[in-house]
């Protein structure tokens, strides 16, 4: 066969492999279905083990390597998860306004909203479709999805407006520039804070982690954990205080890294086209990543840094690992490198030593 001929032939199998996929997926949401009725849990696995298993047997049989067969299980795994997490589930009722929800993250919030059985409308001045911010005046829920800058001027907006009864929460990654004004509405108000740990791309909440503050009404906390409970997410409950500490290191240090890491190439001179050559497992496998905070939005990258209260500490113990780690690694003697590395690794294992 020709070489066009052969590409053809190519091309209809993965019309083949994506109309299974699809197939497979369809019947994935009907288990989940069942599964819902019958109060079981999406995921099962003791089930999806033998899934892998039955890859692997298969692409043995017919020469496909292990690698292969575990990425093609783990790819439908997932699809069928995040399928089964995604279907509609009846939560109620409720009238719920997404301010930003034209927005990514707000359309991400409504999207799942509207999913879980509620009305819900957009309160945005960049959608066509957005309703004013006086109509949150009748909502049941008011949920702020705005820059870190404007929320406490929306939320102070909102306490002039929403109902005493409505609950109201913002999804803004960092609580310092709203803590004050939050904590002053929960004394008197359904009032708490929400941080979903995932970016607008998620095809479901499953496996993925949600924290809810408390910022001194119970009640509210309550009411928000029943919004997002039963659709496979981890949810973590924390009081507001807290929650900019933990960011410092889990998004404050994470992006510091990483832009470290692209400003250090860009100025190396080497092109990027020319070191993915010579790209090694480990340089390949964080690129993705580093690929992907590159393209952020820059201004809400520089409020994570900027405008959190912790952001001191941690930067503190950055500049000073890596000075610790240029001396190391300078050292004729190994023994501190190792050190490092010793500590490492004690720590991901959670060992009390580290």
């Amino acid at each position: 066969m020709e070489l066009d001929a052969l590409r053809d032939e190519i091309r209809r199998k993965d019309e083949e492999i994506a109309r299974l996929v699809a197939e497979r997926t369809e019947i994935a949401k009907e288990i989940g279905r069942v599964k819902r009725r019958e109060g079981l849990p999406i995921r099962n696995v003791a089930v999806e083990d033998v899934v892998v298993s039955r890859y692997l047997k298969n692409g043995r049989s017919r020469g496909i390597s292990d690698e292969a067969s575990r990425n093609l299980a783990s790819a439908v795994i997932k699809e069928a998860v995040d399928a089964e997490a995604a279907l509609p589930i009846d939560n109620g009722n409720l009238k719920i306004a997404v301010v930003g929800g034209a927005g990514k993250m707000g359309a991400w919030t409504a999207s799942f909203l509207m999913d879980s059985g509620h009305e819900v409308i957009v309160v945005d001045p960049a959608s066509p479709d957005g309703h004013d911010i006086s109509e949150c005046a009748d909502c049941d829920v008011v949920v702020v999805s705005v820059p870190i800058h404007s929320a406490d001027g929306v939320l102070s907006q909102l306490d002039g407006i929403c109902s005493p009864g409505a609950l109201i929460f913002d999804l803004t990654s960092l609580k310092t520039p709203v803590e004050r004004r939050l904590r002053d509405m929960a004394a008197r108000r359904k009032v708490c804070s929400v941080h979903p740990m995932f970016g607008p791309s998620a095809s479901s909440l499953y496996g993925r982690n949600l924290i809810i503050c408390d910022c001194g009404c119970r009640q509210a906390v309550e009411e928000a954990e029943s919004l997002f409970a039963d659709r496979g997410g981890n949810i973590r409950i924390m009081d507001i205080s807290k929650h900019d500490s933990y960011m410092s290191y889990v998004l404050g240090l994470t992006h510091a890294v990483n832009i470290a890491l692209f400003t250090v190439l860009e100025r190396s001179g080497y092109g990027f086209e020319d070191l993915l050559t010579v790209s090694s497992t480990t340089f390949g496998k964080g690129l993705d990543t580093n690929m992907s905070v590159a393209s952020e939005d820059p201004m809400l990258y520089y409020e994570i840094q900027h405008m959190n209260s912790h952001r001191d500490e941690m930067w503190d113990l950055f500049s000073k690992a890596v000075e610790d780690l240029r001396e190391r690694s300078l050292s004729d003697d190994p023994k501190g490198f190792v050190e490092l590395m010793d500590a490492g690794r004690r720590y991901f294992k959670g060992s009390k030593d580290s």
